[in-house]
């Protein structure tokens, strides 16, 4: 069984950005309690409330040995 850890993401969106998802979505921090994501998500969108961003946190998982791959890696074909 993969290892894997509960952590909750802070994640930035900056709302005037008119381009890509990619362009306007960040995480910012990656922390090991709700309480503390969703202090440092009060605390950001505080500080920026004027700056055209928005904070929200996510739960998410960390997995400290990476991820095992359940299917079997393509093979190259045989000349």
């Amino acid at each position: 069984m993969e290892k894997k850890l509960p952590v909750f993401a802070v994640i930035r969106i900056n709302i005037e950005v008119r381009w890509t998802l990619e362009d306007a979505v960040y995480v910012t921090a990656i922390l090991p309690s709700q309480d503390e994501a969703k202090r440092e998500v009060d605390r950001l969108n505080k500080l920026n409330a004027t700056k055209g961003v928005r904070y929200s946190w996510q739960a998410t998982r960390y997995y400290p040995e990476g991820r095992k791959s359940k299917t079997k890696a393509l093979q190259p074909p045989k000349s």
